[in-house]
């Protein structure tokens, strides 16, 4: 090979290289871009609230309308946080963190060049199973965010976020905001936890050699925890004072000074909190501790554990919706058990809330049958989901069909089996029982079953489940999805056997709109301050308008008729207090669930049996659902007086008689038949049509035009 074809082979090669590193470099740009895009901009968390150690309590309103310390968030041993302003952090402190973590952390711009490509040359050796090389930026950016994965996508993501923190924030408000954060063992959030937690003193009271125990620490919790590996702490704060020593922080007196120090670490069980087991938090404080934690998050954007750190540790100000009488009265009621009764299963639970239908108020709550003896333990009125059975009807195919005038009172239904494939009629009534010709009112009065599902092919399935889980806020129920209808079914929506069940207080809550159609969120407080009166959270009172006024009406008076004359005769309230009452009951397959949502003009109330684990309440007779609502409402009663003693009814709501087989204007041969039966109307959509003789009768017969 002459030279002159070698030096063209050369060139060639060196063209082909010089463009792969051009492509390679340009593929790196694209990506290096994208990454940096992704990660976006990150600033400091204005801090909502300071921990300050301190509970939060709760307050309600008393008869007065003063307010009432209620209860008193108790210590948690496991979370621990109290924060510190920079200027309360000695210059040890500091000096001890920046010395170990991020010896150049004050001539960085967030990312440390130099630990960053050894870091990364190890781990393009295979000398390292992650990058490492985190700053104390980094680190902060690490807990801001939450994300920790050892890959390289998400260390290239922290560095553009380390570097834009660092165009944001000065480095007094990093460090600041890194010593609150870092953990410190056995719960210790941040140094000021840290420092009351193992020396019983405040930051600015803490001698080098505690500064340097602490931040031994935070290199691995578990491994240089003072109090259970004191060994292996004292070995690592000897090398921190070294490298302070070494960096200038500190002189070799002072160095050696601090390591003979011999450090006293309180015994652990001085360091949590003394004073004996508090008494469990009612049920009502649970629900409040469980919408303020929910609503930290939700709104605040708080991580789960942030949201549990101010509340425990914050010294917040909640002022809830408490009735303290009426949550008594309730908690007396559970607390009897006699009052469950028994069947062939055992004892079953039970759950009730109390909701004030014009706030959305949650006045008092249950969550089980017994005593209550410990805190975070499972409430059946919010926690647990559970098939609604006929509870869901006047819900989910009465008032959307009576709304948009597919539904009146006198409308006809066949009250037969809408279809018998493989021979077994569907769907069965709860007594067995078909009637023929049924009106709407009825139909709700006994929950048939077969007037359900036909008033909900005519409602739309797709319609129905909307109005439930957007409109009414019944979100525990599932979408339709490729893999299925999810609830957007027959047996969901007309029989209420959901897929995995709604809760009590979603289901009570849905019933607000029968008042005057307002759908009214069930809220448990109105508002959360922290310890500077600064609002953190705020319930006002408000609601969404979702039905008018007029079928609102309609659909009371369908459900006193529930009362009066249907599944829910067995009620005595009304008879003992001379104030109506409306409701529904329900009842899931196999009878493993028994359900009462009721209300009065004043209060809305619902009721749950069933158990633990759902088994039939056979040996049950009837639904003790109304035996308990019937009891806690005359409490009620007692207690807050009569108020209000008539549904609100529009003025163009109108009476009229009509014969309860057909529908239509009764005459003599209706009256011999006794058939006669009121019914309501909007103004101008009552019948005018005679009934003769019961005959000529239209059978599931649509309102006119």
């Amino acid at each position: 090979m002459n030279v002159r074809r070698l030096i063209r082979i050369i060139l060639i090669l060196l063209s082909v290289c010089l463009l792969a590193a051009s492509a390679a470099a340009a593929g790196a740009g694209v990506y290096l871009s994208r990454r940096a895009e992704e990660a976006g901009t990150i600033t400091l968390p204005e801090p909502a609230v300071r921990c300050t150690g301190t509970p939060s309590a709760l307050y309600a309103s008393d008869a007065s309308g003063e307010m009432t310390l209620v209860y008193v968030t108790p210590s948690r041993p496991e979370k621990r946080c109290i924060s510190v302003t920079y200027g309360e952090l000695p210059a040890y402190l500091v000096d001890a963190f920046v010395a170990v973590e991020d010896k150049r952390f004050y001539r960085h711009k967030g990312v440390d060049l130099v630990r960053t490509a050894h870091a990364a040359a190890n781990y393009l050796s295979g000398r390292g199973r992650s990058f490492g090389g985190s700053t104390i930026t980094q680190q902060l950016v690490k807990n801001l965010t939450g994300e920790d994965e050892r890959t390289p996508d998400r260390k290239i993501t922290e560095l553009f976020r380390a570097l834009s923190l660092e165009k944001n924030a000065d480095k007094t408000e990093i460090m600041e905001t890194y010593l609150n954060v870092i953990n410190l063992a056995n719960g210790c959030i941040g140094v000021g936890a840290a420092a009351d937690y193992y020396f019983g003193k405040q930051t600015g009271e803490l001698s080098l050699a505690e500064c340097a125990c602490l931040a031994a620490i935070t290199n691995s919790p578990a491994r240089y925890d003072p109090v259970t590996h004191p060994d292996n702490n004292r070995a690592r704060r000897e090398l921190i004072l070294s490298l302070m020593q070494t960096q200038g922080y500190i002189t070799e007196e002072e160095r050696l000074t601090a390591a003979r120090e011999e450090i006293t670490i309180r015994p652990p069980d001085r360091a949590r909190e003394t004073g004996g087991t508090p008494e469990p938090a009612s049920w009502y404080a649970e629900l409040v501790i469980s919408d303020v934690l929910r609503d930290l998050s939700d709104r605040l954007g708080m991580t789960r554990e942030e949201a549990a750190l101010t509340l425990y540790n914050g010294g917040l100000c909640i002022e809830t919706c408490e009735d303290v009488d009426l949550q008594e009265a309730v908690e007396a009621c559970y607390r009897d058990e006699s009052r469950f009764p028994a069947g062939k299963n055992g004892r079953p639970q039970s759950a009730l809330i109390l909701i004030d239908p014009h706030t959305g108020a949650v006045l008092a709550a249950a969550g089980a049958v017994g005593e209550k003896s410990a805190d975070r333990v499972q409430s059946f009125a919010w926690d647990t989901r559970r098939p609604a059975g006929s509870v869901i009807k006047p819900l989910s195919v009465f008032a959307p069909a009576v709304e948009r005038g597919i539904l009146r009172w006198n409308t006809v239904f066949a009250d037969e089996p809408v279809n018998t494939d493989g021979g077994q009629p569907w769907p069965r009534n709860a007594d067995g029982v078909y009637r023929g010709q049924v009106t709407t009112a009825d139909a709700l009065a006994l929950s048939l079953n077969t007037v359900s599902v036909r008033l909900l092919d005519r409602v739309g399935r797709e319609e129905s489940f909307a109005f439930l889980r957007d409109t009414l806020h019944v979100t525990s129920l599932c979408p339709p999805s490729d893999s299925g209808a999810g609830d957007a079914t027959d047996a969901s929506l007309a029989l209420g056997q959901q897929t995995t069940g709604v809760t009590l207080r979603e289901m009570t809550a849905a019933y607000t709109v029968f008042l005057n159609g307002v759908w009214r969120a069930p809220v448990s407080y109105r508002r959360v301050t922290n310890g500077e009166g600064r609002v953190l959270l705020e319930n006002p009172v408000g609601g969404e308008v979702v039905l008018s006024r007029e079928t609102a009406a309609i659909m009371t008076k369908m459900m006193e008729r529930v009362v009066t004359e249907g599944t829910a005769s067995a009620l005595t309230f009304t008879q003992e207090t001379g104030i109506p009452c409306a409701g529904k009951t329900g009842t899931s397959q196999n009878n493993c669930d028994r359900w009462f949502i009721g209300y009065t003009p004043e209060l809305l109330c619902g009721v749950w049996m069933g158990y633990e684990y759902p088994r039939p309440l056979d040996g049950i007779r009837g639904n003790p659902c109304l035996t308990v609502w019937n009891d806690v409402m005359r409490a009620a009663v007692r207690l807050r007086g009569r108020g209000e003693n008539t549904f609100p009814l529009p003025s163009d709501i109108v009476r009229v008689t009509v014969c309860r087989t057909t529908g239509l204007i009764p005459d003599g041969a209706c009256l011999d038949a006794d058939t006669l039966t009121d019914g309501w109307f909007v103004r101008g959509t009552e019948p005018h049509d005679v009934c003769r003789g019961h005959e000529g009768t239209v059978i599931e017969q649509p309102p006119p035009a």
